[in-house]
């Protein structure tokens, strides 16, 4: 799509639209500054040698590597494949040009994206959320060899009558459950069984099924 859209438009129409979209997400990431003067202070840096391609190396690096949300790299990377897109037009050289600008145009595309979500969501919010959610199905995996020993044990030691309840259960398990836990190295205190099968039934859907199985009466 984006290889159809630049084929049906002049390279100075590219530059300029290139320039519209970043001149936008400028406003939305920096707020009060004014993009002429941060495109004044990039060539300027570019002269001084002071932005080389080296730094621009490591700043895609740490770009790849720490947040992909930031728009600041691609945004960075646009205005100065589209300046120079800018600069090979000006002196007449058009093929020279359109890989710039097939580039910078790209950049440009990736910066707004960025920026719009960093405007409309909580990014730190969600990453966090991501890393509590990833924590929490770790500590679940961890746990889930206690849970497949409780129900088998309860399956193994139900009476000919079945269990009253699920305090009953429990309490008929407790010491063989406790032991496991040790044996298994598995982190849960071996003092507060009861209440933890009783959360395990309020919180895991799967382990809820398999005692209402062994428990009709729950």
């Amino acid at each position: 799509m984006l290889f159809e859209s630049l084929a049906n438009k002049s390279a100075r129409v590219l530059i300029d639209n290139n320039w519209n979209s970043l001149r936008d997400t400028y406003e939305v990431v920096f707020k009060n500054a004014e993009f002429d003067d941060f495109m004044l202070a990039l060539r300027d840096g570019i002269e001084k040698g002071e932005i080389t391609e080296e730094v621009l190396h490591e700043r895609r690096l740490e770009y790849l590597a720490l947040d992909q949300m930031c728009p600041e790299c691609p945004f960075l990377y646009a205005c100065i494949l589209n300046d120079l897109a800018q600069k090979a037009l000006d002196c007449g050289n058009v093929d020279a040009s359109w890989p710039l600008l097939v580039q910078g145009s790209a950049s440009a595309k990736e910066a707004a994206v960025h920026a719009f979500y960093n405007a409309e969501i909580d990014i730190p919010a969600a990453l966090k959320r991501r890393k509590a959610i990833a924590g929490a199905t770790a500590s679940n995996a961890k746990l889930q060899p206690a849970k497949d020993h409780a129900i088998t044990l309860m399956t193994e030691r139900r009476p000919t009558y079945g269990w009253e309840d699920l305090t009953h259960a429990t309490q008929s398990i407790e010491r063989e459950l406790s032991d496991f836990i040790q044996t298994q190295r598995i982190s849960l205190s071996k003092e507060r069984i009861a209440t933890t099968i009783k959360r395990w039934y309020k919180e895991d859907d799967n382990f809820r099924d398999a005692l209402n199985a062994i428990i009709p009466t729950i």
